[in-house]
């Protein structure tokens, strides 16, 4: 069975980790992959054999910022199909208009809790198999201040 891969790019190291021990237990079904920059997910993107089936984006990265990075992915014929979802500590207005009209499926307000995390990255991993879209608007009903999807 081939892996489900999931490209996440945040440039802080505590986030990433966060997120993978979130993503405990599904190594079977899916791979993880980690850049801390838009440089290295462009470069990453551009090697690897087979797209992401899902981008996880942090918005706020220096150098090249998460909207910066989101407009070239999705200008970009190779990558345009992949689904993105802008992740952020914020839900404001401005940055959930941004994610949405620069092309991304979802807005995550990065949840400060662990075990609400773990919970939003299982129904992700489930969504990435069967329909992502059903799955964030059901993450949507449950957490309506931090999952944002888009049509």
């Amino acid at each position: 069975m081939d892996r489900k891969i999931i490209l996440l790019v945040d440039d802080d190291f505590d986030d990433a980790e966060f997120f993978k021990w979130a993503m405990k237990g599904t190594e079977e079904a899916f791979a993880i992959k980690f850049v801390d920059s838009g440089d290295a997910a462009l470069r990453l993107l551009s090697e690897l054999d087979s797209l992401p089936d899902l981008i996880l984006l942090d918005a706020g990265m220096p150098k090249m910022n998460g909207w910066e990075l989101l407009n070239i992915i999705k200008q970009d014929l190779k990558f345009g199909n992949v689904p993105v979802i802008m992740m952020a500590t914020s839900n404001a207005l401005k940055g959930i208009d941004e994610a949405n009209a620069l092309g991304a499926v979802a807005y995550i307000v990065k949840p400060s809790d662990f075990s609400e995390l773990q919970s939003i990255m299982k129904q992700l991993c489930i969504g990435v198999q069967t329909d992502l879209k059903s799955t964030l608007e059901s993450l949507h009903s449950n957490l309506p201040e931090n999952i944002f999807p888009f049509n």
